[in-house]
This record gives structure tokens, sequence and C-alpha cells, in this order.
């Protein structure tokens, strides 16, 4: 993790209360990213909203480093798996919390991961996840480091 992200959620951690209009704003950024995800796949959806240098620490791969790798990982990806069109992945932030001067914020939440299966049937995987947002010049929000997890089998 780069010093800056290091100091950035730190910033977050420590921030005194922030404004319930900026918890809300971001908690609307994240609801938009979940919906875009259901309705573009997810990987247009996290194209669209991660900045420049993003870091994501999700699955079985090394983490994904800059919205470059992730764009060209996500293509691989894409062309590996001809079941990725029918693939679903949304999810709900439960929280927010948001710095002082509105710049800096995370939410944390659930994620819920659909796949249809060889055999016809579908495969439902469900998890957490926290996300460090950084609020853009143009005002709007866009996030610097996704991680996420599964749960263990029977724990949905």
């Amino acid at each position: 993790m780069s010093q800056s992200l290091r100091i950035a959620l730190l910033a977050v951690a420590l921030a005194g209360p922030a404004l319930a209009g900026a918890k809300d704003d971001l908690l609307a950024t994240d609801r938009a990213f979940s919906a875009l995800s259901a309705e573009k796949g997810n990987h247009a959806a996290f194209l669209a909203y991660m900045t420049e240098d993003a870091r994501l620490f999700q699955g079985a791969h090394p983490p994904i480093l800059g919205k470059e790798a992730a764009a060209a990982a996500f293509a691989a990806e894409e062309k590996a798996d001809t079941s990725y069109p029918a693939q679903k992945l949304v999810w709900s932030p439960l929280e927010a919390e948001v710095s002082s001067d509105g710049t800096l914020g995370t939410t944390r939440g659930t994620w819920i991961f659909r796949a249809p299966k060889p055999d016809g049937g579908s495969s439902i995987l469900t998890g957490y996840y926290v996300t460090a947002w950084r609020k853009q010049p143009d005002g709007r929000y866009k996030f610097c480091l996704d991680i996420g997890g599964a749960d263990k089998p029977g724990q949905q």
C-alpha cells in the first residue's frame, strides 16, 4: 500500500464527525456503483468508479494495482470465461465514514455474486467489503482501494 493511501485511510479513521450529508452522498455513490454493476457488469462498474491509482484486493489473484492493470485483468478474465456476461455481482453498503472535510471516506457492506454452473444451475457466493473513496475535483467520489472477502460456506 502506498504511503499516500495509508495516510488517507488514517486521516479518515482519525477525522472528527462528518456532516450527515457527506455520508449520505457516499452511500448513494456506493449504491449507484452497485446498480451499474447489475446493469452493465462488475468490470464496467469498477472501471467507471475507480481512480487511476486504485488498488483492488479481491479473490484468489494477486492485488491489482492501477486502473490500467485492472482493465487488462478484466479483459483477460472476460476472454477466458465465456460465462462472464451471465454473472452478476451486487452489493449493499451498511455504513459509511467520511473525513470532516468530506474529501475521504470509507464504505463497508456485503456482496452477492451469482454465476451459472455448467450443469445449468447457479452458484451463489456472498461476502463483505470495505472501500476507500476520494472526492474528485468535479465533486464526485471515486474509489482508490477496494478489499473484499468471501464468507465461509454456510455463513450466508
